[in-house]
């Protein structure tokens, strides 16, 4: 082993890893050596997973959406919790079982288990370029079939029909009925994309926020770009609020434009307040779904308007109400019957 004196007195020397230099640096020999060994001790052994883990969030983060960020942060911060006191050569595909297991237990539902999985699998996937494991213990891992998926009844009938009879409190929920929109949408939705003559709405973008700001998208795939039926009853409504400036938005600030993170949650729980409902804006748009079945509109159709990109997901509140059909019609039968004394 070569040792180099720098004009500053420091010494130095190098070793190969993996064909890529690697340079120490001390002020005697025996020092640069202690620093050898220590490096060297530290490779057996590997790194830690947090280490790791947040070495991958550093670098990604930056690069991510901001609801993105959101959805990754969470799991993450759960994964570090699980694996905090271990080496990331240490975990094996049991281990991550082990966890998802876990998750099942607490009752997680599919979508949330499976963005946890997603990752660790990331963060695998950064240790394995880092050349701190040769493979990805992840990717073998398989979530088990029929995970429970999570359910989101409809609005109540009493809660649509005092939603249909508040227009003038507030054109959201409103709106959200029937069309079947989804928030970030409607709150999108300018007077410009409605056209009056065609009965049509124009959905070609969507806010979401950064922190409190609203920003606009467009949506995440090719269904999400669409246009709507205006059922004549919306059509009537939107007409007696129409603003002059075609480039405003719909649900707005004073100003035309649109609505805070802030500003909305409050104007929601006003809503709620003063007409009484609890149902959330997505179970409003559960509740145009539903309607549409009981109208016997065909799930492609229904698939089309909601802008799900597959037909599965509208075929998900489908089953939700041939189920409630179905105990309807088991309590019609259960009246006729009955033994007669």
């Amino acid at each position: 082993m070569k040792f180099t004196k720098r004009k500053d007195g420091r010494i130095y020397t190098s070793i190969t890893v993996k064909g890529k230099r690697i340079f120490f640096y001390g002020k005697t020999q025996k020092e640069v050596k202690q620093k050898i060994l220590e490096y060297q001790e530290k490779q057996k052994l590997g790194s830690f997973f947090n280490d790791i883990a947040w070495e991958w969030w550093n670098i990604a983060e930056p690069q991510l959406s901001y609801q993105t960020r959101d959805s990754y942060k969470v799991p993450l911060n759960r994964l570090c919790e699980e694996f905090k006191e271990a080496r990331i050569k240490e975990i094996k595909a049991k281990d991550i079982y082990s966890f998802i297991y876990k998750l099942i237990e607490k009752g997680y539902a599919q979508k949330t288990i499976s963005n946890h999985k997603m990752v660790c699998n990331k963060i695998f996937e950064y240790a394995v370029l880092k050349d701190e494991i040769e493979y990805n213990p992840c990717a073998s891992v398989k979530l088990p079939k029929n995970l429970p998926k999570s359910k989101r009844s409809s609005a109540s009938d009493s809660e649509e029909q005092i939603i249909l009879n508040s227009a003038d409190i507030w054109l959201f929920p409103f709106i959200a009925l029937l069309t079947g929109m989804r928030k970030g949408e409607i709150l999108a939705l300018q007077w410009k994309d409605i056209d009056f003559n065609n009965n049509t709405i124009n959905i070609t973008k969507s806010i979401y926020y950064e922190a409190n700001t609203p920003k606009i998208k467009a949506p995440k795939t090719e269904a999400g770009n669409r246009i709507v039926p205006m059922l004549e009853l919306l059509k009537q409504t939107l007409l007696k609020y129409i603003s002059e400036d075609l480039n405003h938005f719909i649900i707005c600030d004073e100003n035309g434009s649109p609505i805070s993170k802030k500003a909305f949650r409050w104007r929601y729980s006003k809503f709620q307040r003063e007409t009484g409902i609890t149902c959330t804006a997505h179970q409003i748009r559960h509740s145009f779904a539903t309607n549409a079945f009981e109208s016997n509109v065909p799930a492609k159709s229904v698939q089309e308007i909601l802008g799900h990109r597959q037909l599965s997901t509208t075929m998900d509140i489908y089953t939700d109400f041939r189920k409630r059909a179905f105990d309807e019609a088991s309590t019609l039968l259960n009246k006729n019957f009955v033994v007669k004394k």
